[in-house]
Parts: structure tokens; sequence; C-alpha cells
């Protein structure tokens, strides 16, 4: 057994990816790498498909690639499946590089392929030793953290990288001991490409520090990555043990050592945060700042509220303000995506709440609105603040805004589900306010 197919086994061996051997697709360019692979691949897989993208890039040698994948496929008896994504344009729509679309694109069609065909268990790329040690080098030239110097993972998800232990000079000896045929792509030769200066430029720089530096930098990826899992671990058992809606205790997170702090933050997020995102949300939490919050990127904030710290989105913060009068039958409120159906239904829904209101407690004309400084409400005998009311229910205060207030012209009648004034809730014979959520099409309402 070579070395290449040594490098397969044993990844097969540590990551469980036999089922690459039932059914797989493979992404076939025509360059070494994959033409490797798919000749390991082509007498060992029972269900084999190659897809080849032509990104429409470079012309006639795209073409020519195209045309060379073919005769390869037809040569083995592999079935092939050729795709065009006029990926230029795709860029120029998305405003972003041409390599970055190129890849979206690509994996956006292997996914599309793999959950229509059941036959293929995992979608086969042939990453290898030398991809990763220039992802890691890119990611350590950007500031990433651990999980970016962590480098390319040999399985996620749907995807399988067999040939992540082997270095590209193991790939090229390969290939010329099975004769294998293989066409360059020009692109990887332009160093103006990040990616291109590392492997040219960079790379070889280092080589004659450490002769054996790929091997160096994946056997520090694989000690990394097991160090990623075990914070990683602690970090879900963590969240899956005192969190409360996306919420967990300030007083937990502050007394975690720093890697688990961060972990914590990027876990919880709804976006990627960066170091200086990071390091302020850990100085404030530190700080203790009820009711502090920090405007972060990509419309996120970071906010300390009632002991709890969570991430809400920006614009969940700003206040809003409504005010409708409420008339018999459908009344949209678009600004909390909600229908009020007064005294009327709508078909084949199922309201989130229903109110019973005593006609007789009602001073004037019904309507409903954003809260406002200074609300209160008649309850237990009592005139109640509803900003108090709201407090102690814990109710966070960006979802105050959110909550409709129903009036009559005497003032705050009821927040739904919250709090009534008194006598006003009947269980029968009443003006009945059925809320549902708001349907897009608009449809099957009955006023």
């Amino acid at each position: 057994m070579g070395a290449l197919e040594s490098k397969i086994e044993a990844a097969v061996s540590k990551y469980g990816i036999n089922k690459m051997y039932s059914g797989a697709i493979i992404g076939f360019s025509g360059g070494a790498d994959s033409s490797a692979l798919l000749h390991f691949m082509k007498d060992r897989c029972k269900c084999l498909l190659a897809v080849h993208v032509n990104h429409m890039i470079r012309g006639k040698e795209a073409e020519r690639d195209e045309q060379f994948c073919r005769s390869i496929c037809e040569k083995y008896g592999v079935s092939l499946k050729v795709v065009k994504i006029d990926v230029p344009s795709l860029a120029k729509e998305k405003k972003q590089g041409l390599e970055e679309t190129a890849r979206e694109a690509r994996y956006a069609l292997f996914e599309e392929i793999i959950k229509q065909s059941p036959e293929y268990k995992c979608i086969l790329t042939a990453h290898n030793a030398n991809d990763n040690a220039e992802t890691v080098l890119f990611n350590m030239a950007r500031g990433s953290g651990l999980n970016g110097i962590c480098g390319i993972k040999a399985t996620n998800d749907s995807i399988v990288r067999p040939m992540i232990y082997a270095t590209r000079a193991e790939i090229i000896d390969y290939c010329n001991e099975h004769g294998i045929e293989y066409v360059h792509d020009s692109t990887n030769d332009d160093t103006a490409y990040t990616r291109n200066h590392i492997r040219h430029n960079v790379i070889s720089e280092l080589e004659k520090i450490n002769p054996s530096l790929i091997s160096a930098i994946t056997h520090l990826c694989e000690g990394l990555k097991e160090d990623e899992e075990f914070i990683s671990d602690a970090c879900d058992k963590l969240i899956l043990e005192n969190s409360i809606k996306d919420k967990i205790s300030l007083e937990l997170f502050n007394l975690q050592p720093q890697s688990i702090k961060k972990r914590l933050l990027m876990k919880l997020s709804p976006e990627a945060l960066d170091y200086k995102a990071i390091s302020a949300c850990i100085e404030l939490a530190k700080r203790q700042e009820t009711g502090k919050k920090i405007n972060l990127s990509n419309n996120v904030s970071f906010k300390i509220e009632r002991g709890y710290i969570n991430f809400v989105k920006t614009n969940e913060l700003l206040p809003l303000e409504f005010h409708s009068e409420l008339k018999k039958g459908a009344n949209e409120i678009k600004e909390l995506g909600i229908v009020l159906c007064v005294d009327s239904v709508l078909e084949n829904e199922v309201p989130l709440v229903q109110l019973c209101i005593d006609p007789l407690k009602i001073n004037g004309r019904l309507s409903v609105r954003s809260k406002r400084d200074g609300d209160t409400i008649r309850h237990g005998k009592m005139t109640k603040k509803l900003k108090r009311v709201f407090s102690d229910l814990h109710i966070p205060s960006h979802k105050r805004d959110k909550l409709p207030i129903i009036c009559d012209e005497d003032g705050v009648l009821c927040v739904p589900e919250i709090i009534a004034r008194d006598g006003v809730l009947l269980k029968k014979d009443g003006i009945i306010i059925n809320i549902y959520k708001l349907q897009c099409d608009n449809g099957g309402r009955n006023g």
C-alpha cells in the first residue's frame, strides 16, 4: 500500500467515514488532487458520481478541463454530471470575490444533488494536508481564533475529505505511479490570490526552516482539534444545563475561565464575533452593569439584564410606536406581525390568544397601541404602573415595546396574557377578541 492509500485509510479509520465506500459524490475538477481521489475511489465505491463544475471563469481553458473530465470518466466507467455556473456574473450580483462565490455555488450544487439522491451518502472533496496548511496560515494572518487555526475539518456534515492527511507530493507520486493524467489550472499560479501567495511564497520560505512543515502543521491541527472539542463540549454542557432561552447567568459567566467565556459568547451570538467584540462583551460582563448594552456589528447587540447576559438583534432594541383603533373584523398590526379580530375569526387559523371583554366595562372606543411612559392599570383594587408589572414578571425591556396594549378612552384595558383591568374579562357573552399571527398572504379572513 502506497503513502496516499495509507493516509486515506488512516483518515477513514480515525473519522469513521466508511460510508464513502457505499455511495458518494466526488467534486472532480480534473486537477491532480481530484484525479487521484477519483482513481482511488473508482473501484472501491459501490455508487460513485463525479461532478464537474465549469465556473465560466477561464474561457477555453475551462472548456478544455470539462472535456478532459468527460474523457476520464468515460474511460473509468464513472457517471459524470457537468454543470455550468456563471460565477463572474454571480459574484458581481453578490458583490463578493470570484473564489468565494465559486466555492459557495459548488457546495450548494453538491448539497442539492445529495438531497435528491439518497444512494449517495456523502460528498467527497480532494482537500489535502497542503490545503490545510495554507488555510491555517491564512487564518493566522487574519487573526483567527482557535477554531480557525484548527484548519480544515476532515468531516463537516455531509462533506468528507479523505485525503486531508496526504501531502501534495504524495498525491503527485500516486499519479505518476499509476499513470494518472490531470490538468493544470492556470489561476493557481496567480500570486495575486492570497492562497496562491501563501502556497508559492510563504510556505516555501517556512520549509527552509522546517522541511517537514506540512506534517508539523497537520500534527498541530490534530492537537488543537482535541482542545477545541473539549472546550466546545464544556460550553455545550454549560448552555444545556444553565441557559434560559439563549440567556445565561451573569454570575456563572464571570466564574468561567477566559477560554470558556469566549466560546460561550460565540455559541450564544446569532452572528459571528471578532476578537474586539468578544473582548468588549467580556469586559462589560466583568463590570456587571445591568441594563447596559454594546451594539456590535451585523445588527447584533450584547446586553446585561436582570442578572443575565444575552444577545439580541439591534433593531429589536429600537422602540416601536403604533396606535390603531379596533373596529369589528380583522385589524392588522403589522409592527407586531399580528391580527386582532373583534367578534370575528380567521378561517382555518388557531388564535394565539382569545379575550372576552365585558362591553359594560368599556368607555368609548377600543384601540391597540404600544406602551407609553406612565401607563397604569387598575388591578387588584390598586392602580399599578405597567413598568413595575413588566419588571416583576421579568419581561426584558426590549420586548415590552412589542406588547399590544388594548385601551379604551379611560386608559389601559389589558395587556393580553399579562394583566387586565379589574372586572373587564368575562368567560363568555362579551366582545371576543381573537389574536392571530399575521399571515403573509392575508388569506382566509372572515370579518
